[in-house]
């Protein structure tokens, strides 16, 4: 089963532990509005506050998603009825189906008293050392030159053809079989939404942390877990409305969003968290 089959699946396990609050609030942003906006995600938040983030630089594909799920139209539905396109071959539409599976699992995060510990720094917990062989799924440009200024090898897994080629210790390639060669890995969330998580997790077997990142790895942790991820760094919405307002205003989210790491050997797991909300 793969992961995206696997994250389908607990979305509708934990419905049937508390019944998950209805669509409260969504902003999906068009993409390329204008010289002067750069939204990058948007919104989905539940009646309890949860909420999970959108990813909006999608290019062609996300044309026309604000006008097809509308706001008006969305609040008030079961979150449930937004899951399913999580499945879709279209990445705006896996997109919301991401940020309503993302949005469930912090509602039962909430339920069950847990909360993540705070992010240290956008590296996920990777433990850098001199002699490393770091290995991206995706370019970070901030933090490939800090890397790179530490005189690390880097391989970054890349699919546009602009960033293709070898400055100093950093190759950026196209073959994820070249990860192979890197002791610990970061992997952008974006793997989820363009199907391609579980091909490279079956690259990174034998390196000894693997970190997948971003502000949509809002999900249960579970099954990156079970695959051999060591921590998942995602972003927790304290303040939806708040959150929502500063994008549409083409703000950062500042304190109405807080960066958090769930560390394997930290996470108490699905099935505690469902017991404690059984209990509760």
């Amino acid at each position: 089963m793969t992961i995206k089959n696997e994250l389908l699946e607990l979305a509708q396990r934990v419905s049937r532990y508390f019944t998950i609050p209805p669509v409260r609030r969504v902003f999906i942003p068009e993409p390329d509005p204008g010289p002067d906006k750069n939204t990058e995600f948007g919104i989905l938040a539940l009646e309890d506050g949860s909420a999970g983030l959108y990813y909006a630089w999608l290019g062609a594909s996300q044309q026309g998603m604000s006008r097809r799920f509308p706001a008006l139209d969305v609040s008030g539905r079961d979150v449930l009825s937004l899951v399913r396109y999580f499945a879709s071959a279209d990445e705006a539409e896996c997109s919301l189906g991401m940020a309503a599976i993302n949005a469930i699992t912090q509602s039962a995060f909430r339920r069950a008293a847990y909360v993540p510990a705070p992010a240290g720094d956008s590296l996920g917990s990777l433990d850098i050392r001199t002699g490393d062989h770091i290995g991206m799924v995706g370019y970070f440009p901030s933090l490939v030159r800090r890397l790179r200024e530490r005189g690390l090898r880097v391989t970054v897994i890349e699919k546009k053809e602009k960033f293709l080629g070898t400055e100093g210790t950093v190759t950026v390639i196209t073959d994820p079989t070249r990860l192979r060669e890197c002791n610990k890995v970061l992997c952008t969330a974006a793997t989820l939404l363009n199907n391609s998580i579980d091909a490279i997790l079956e690259h990174l077997a034998d390196a000894e942390a693997v970190v997948v990142v971003g502000p949509t790895a809002g999900f249960f942790p579970d099954p990156l877990f079970a695959r051999g991820v060591t921590a998942v760094g995602g972003t927790q919405i304290l303040d939806a409305d708040t959150a929502i307002d500063r994008l549409q205003s083409n703000e950062k989210m500042g304190a109405s969003a807080r960066k958090y790491i769930i560390r394997r050997e930290e996470y108490p797991g699905v099935e505690q968290l469902l017991n404690n909300i059984k209990k509760g």
